[in-house]
């Protein structure tokens, strides 16, 4: 979860300040910020309250900054 770590880190926040706030143990959420494991359903909500953004944020995908160029119609 790529964007757990970005969120976490825009709110300023380190990993053992998340851990407080959450309740959650650091490790974990180092673990859950690595691709190789997932947090429960009910994990994701806590993290998502405690970075004040809704759950599909911690989905979101970082998306290259391309620009976007309409087709042209002919």
């Amino acid at each position: 979860m790529k964007s757990l770590k970005r969120l976490r880190q825009a709110r300023g926040l380190s990993l053992r300040a998340l851990a407080e706030e959450t309740g959650l143990p650091r490790e974990s959420i180092a673990r859950f910020e690595r691709p190789a494991t997932d947090p429960k359903a009910s994990t994701l909500r806590v993290l998502a309250r405690a970075l004040r953004v809704p759950v599909c944020a911690l989905f979101e995908e970082e998306t290259p900054h391309a620009t976007h160029r309409p087709r042209r119609r002919r």
